[in-house]
């Protein structure tokens, strides 16, 4: 019992200080966008992960049925093809729970709560993990950068 809160506390204590190494650099040392920006950003997120939803949670059904579809001709393709499977599936899973965070947090951005900007951090992160894992590097970079700028550019309105 002991171990698991001990490994608990220590995931949460590395999740807080990445969290903190990331506002350092993308909050404080970025060039800070201007106020009126800021707000519009804040005004519209909530929305936008609406937006979102409505279009991503049909692209996964469609993607399990084109990978079901996939998984059944990959042999045809050869080895590569075959290899590339567990890589696509995996990726596919690991966006669900991106997904599932960002329509968790559509109340909470209305809101302004701080736990619903928490949902869209870690939201972020899994993306970034999803395209590691795709091979994804260079775009999984560039959006992760440019999605935690605006996230710490905002976090303040979020309380």
């Amino acid at each position: 019992m002991v171990e698991a809160n001990s490994k608990e506390a220590h995931s949460k204590n590395s999740l807080s200080q990445l969290e903190k190494t990331f506002e350092e650099y993308f909050g404080k040392k970025a060039p800070a966008l201007p106020q009126n920006i800021k707000e519009i950003i804040v005004k519209i997120a909530p929305y936008l992960s609406i937006l979102s939803a409505i279009l991503v949670v049909p692209s996964i059904f469609l993607l399990f049925g084109l990978g079901g579809l996939a998984t059944t001709l990959a042999p045809l393709g050869g080895a590569y093809a075959v290899t590339q499977l567990p890589t696509m599936w995996i990726g596919i899973l690991i966006l669900i729970p991106a997904v599932i965070l960002n329509v968790m947090a559509i109340p909470g951005l209305f809101e302004r709560k701080i736990l619903a900007w928490r949902y869209m951090y870690w939201a972020q992160l899994i993306n970034a993990v999803s395209s590691l894992i795709q091979f994804n590097i260079l775009g999984g970079v560039i959006s992760l950068a440019i999605g935690l700028y605006l996230l710490f550019q905002v976090k303040s309105f979020y309380k």
